[in-house]
């Protein structure tokens, strides 16, 4: 009755909605399916709709989390003066990044693209954090003339109560959104959790972990 086209190209378009679980998931069962599936030659196949929404949002997120991943190293670096504080502040996200793989896990949610919104926002606060604790640590090894150990150790001290009021007012706010409280929440709700899992650790990462990498490269460089 009536022939479609995809860019001057005969096309079938075959609709299907996700009940029961995320786009995601029904997308990655969908080409599993496909794979087993010989293509006639001259035929391919792609996704349209929601999945090659999320497809595009993930590429944009992708290439906004490399961009910002970089500034963020040059800012530190001019603002530090060397590469050494940069690299200690970066090199501790792939652990809050385990936090948030973690809290995904146990919660049974996909890893969707809006993941990585999640993890831009943990990324915010750990580079944050850590230049506030290294600032403080270097400006109390200069001012007070303390031993790296005793400067980080003090530093952390300080920055504690700071570091956890504002993870839990940031953790607090996304709780409505890890819980899929209202309708259309599915998309969400992976990024608040995983949010939510990457602050967590990232308590323990800026207080524990931070400190420990500092003394390792105050020790190597002094």
């Amino acid at each position: 009755m009536e022939i479609s086209r995809e860019d001057q190209v005969k096309a079938v378009v075959v609709r299907g909605d996700a009940a029961g679980t995320s786009v995601g998931e029904a997308l990655a069962s969908l080409k599993r399916t496909i794979e087993g599936t010989p293509i006639p030659t001259g035929y391919q196949i792609s996704f349209g709709g929601q999945a090659q929404m999320m497809a595009e949002m993930t590429q944009t997120v992708k290439i906004i989390l490399a961009f910002a991943l970089f500034f963020s190293f040059v800012v530190l670096a001019v603002q530090f003066n060397n590469l050494r504080l940069p690299a200690i502040i970066l090199g501790c996200l792939p652990f809050c990044a385990a936090g948030m793989i973690y809290a995904l896990y146990l919660s049974q949610l996909p890893v969707g693209a809006t993941v990585l919104i999640g993890l831009l926002v943990v990324a915010a606060a750990m580079v944050n954090g850590g230049v506030l604790l290294l600032v403080l640590a270097e400006e109390l090894r200069q001012s007070e003339g303390l031993t790296p150990f005793e400067a980080v150790l003090k530093a952390a001290k300080i920055r504690l109560r700071p570091r956890v009021m504002i993870a839990v007012a940031v953790i607090v706010g996304f709780i409505p959104l890890a819980l899929n409280l209202e309708e259309g929440g599915d998309m969400l709700q992976p990024m608040a959790v995983g949010a939510i899992g990457g602050l967590l650790l990232g308590i323990m990462v800026a207080l524990f972990l931070m400190p420990c990498l500092y003394l390792i490269f105050s020790r190597r460089t002094s």
